[in-house]
């Protein structure tokens, strides 16, 4: 038997699976073929959901298990320059033909789903797509051409049929927090409190075993009160770990996105004449802006192409305030990208006969770590007619939450999606999580 054999039957018996008969090189595989969706308990075909890469890797194909019980896959490259956590997401091994495999831990044992997984084509096996929110390392290779089961919260399946055309056939919305039964499997969404529309997977399977997937997610408290988690027992946690590493430390989203309301009311009191700018993704950091708009009274304007997000996020409320009228309002929403000195200026310039000075709000957790761990140390960058602040409003855990996260749902083991890129990262993780179990809360 060969090692890699070896290794595809260890990964099922760790999984507390029967091995897997082997197979020859000789014997051909039939790969599956276009299906109409399976019937959902509950719901009603809907669209799915997208997401924008921020520094993606590339997954790998091998496999290591360690003594902490935690499976990781081996790569390579975690970090870049200054420390900065990239994604993982990528290329896994390559198949005789030069077509990427998916991995193991993108695929859900004991069951035909797979999770994000939309970049290596046809899987064989797979009779359910699941996509956890719409940011493009996460549904990278969904297109208009794809023809199996899609299946994701409402919101996702409004962006993915509006954004990528994909044809609502093939999109199946699950409603949230109602426990669904897909190909014999229940499965339950649950708020991830990340992007408009992202969600965690719970996944029941017919004996009883229990899997979390967390795609991305920003853990907080009110997760611990999800009527699904409590008292239950999770075997395998999907585990987010954007953020896993002590220094990365942030307040609380709800007091980052106070603190820019404060300091947006405070300067149009003091400064009528002042333009306020959010940075925003394609989809992400909504919260920041529609909270200044509520307390300014105000709309706000966006591009046409972020306008027709919001149409997609099921909220009449967001539909009232949003405008693609650049003079009818002083709260602009642009792209991250564009939110630096030289963007800020040439926005300005646009209306220099309407307003003064930009205030700008930059909500990123990517910049901040040890010692910006509370709104009290945030400080403006001011450049002439500009004010600039990095907001430390992140939609992924931070170490803390995630430890606190773990400790609640005490998984008897735990698959890292992020940052798995060497051993030392992967060495550092699986520590912590031993200590994390093993520990004190």
């Amino acid at each position: 038997m060969t090692s890699k054999a070896m290794k595809q039957m260890d990964i099922g018996v760790f999984f507390g699976l029967k091995p897997k008969p082997l197979t020859t090189k000789t014997e051909e595989k039939v790969p599956l073929r276009s299906q109409t969706p399976n019937a959902v308990s509950s719901q009603n075909a809907r669209p799915a959901q997208k997401r924008k890469a921020t520094g993606s890797l590339g997954d790998s194909g091998g496999v290591t298990e360690n003594v902490s019980g935690v499976l990781v896959p081996a790569a390579s490259g975690t970090q870049g320059r200054g420390g900065k956590r990239f994604r993982q997401n990528g290329t896994a091994e390559e198949g005789g033909r030069g077509k990427k495999q998916c991995p193991f831990y993108k695929k859900i044992p004991g069951t035909g789903f797979t999770v994000d997984a939309f970049q290596y084509g046809e899987i064989e096996g797979c009779a359910a797509y699941f996509l956890t929110h719409f940011h493009s390392d996460h549904y990278g290779g969904l297109t208009k051409k794809f023809r199996f089961p899609i299946y994701c919260s409402k919101i996702t399946g409004n962006l993915v049929q509006s954004k990528l055309r994909v044809e609502k056939e093939f999109v199946n919305c699950l409603p949230m927090y109602t426990e669904c039964t897909v190909n014999g499997v229940k499965v339950v969404l649950l708020d991830a409190n990340h992007c408009p529309g992202a969600v965690l997977l719970l996944f029941i399977l017919p004996n009883g075993t229990s899997i979390l997937h967390t795609g991305d997610f920003r853990a907080e408290p009110s997760m611990e009160r999800y009527p699904a988690l409590l008292g239950r027992k999770i075997h395998t946690l999907y585990l987010d770990t954007t953020y896993c590493s002590p220094e990365y430390t942030f307040p609380p989203q709800q007091e980052a996105v106070q603190f820019a309301v404060n300091a947006a009311f405070e300067m149009m009191t003091l400064h009528p004449r002042t333009l306020v700018v959010c940075g925003t993704y394609s989809v992400g950091k909504e919260k920041v802006f529609l909270a200044i708009a509520d307390v300014l009274g105000c709309k706000v304007c966006m591009s046409q192409d972020k306008y027709k997000t919001m149409q997609c996020l099921e909220s009449d409320e967001i539909r009232a305030l949003v405008t693609t009228d650049w003079h009818s309002t002083a709260l602009h929403v642009l792209p991250m990208m564009q939110v630096n000195f030289k963007g800020l200026n040439a926005h300005l310039n646009k209306f220099s006969g309407r307003y003064d000075r930009i205030l700008a709000f930059k909500p990123t957790g990517w910049t901040y770590s040890e010692g910006c761990g509370s709104v009290a140390d945030i400080r403006p960058e001011i450049r002439g007619k500009v004010t600039l602040y990095g907001i430390p409003y992140s939609e992924h855990s931070s170490f803390s939450e995630m430890k606190r996260f773990v400790q609640f749902i005490k998984p008897q083991k735990i698959i890292p999606t992020v940052n798995v890129g060497n051993w030392k990262s992967r060495t550092t993780m699986e520590k912590y999580f031993a200590e994390w179990l093993s520990g004190p809360r």
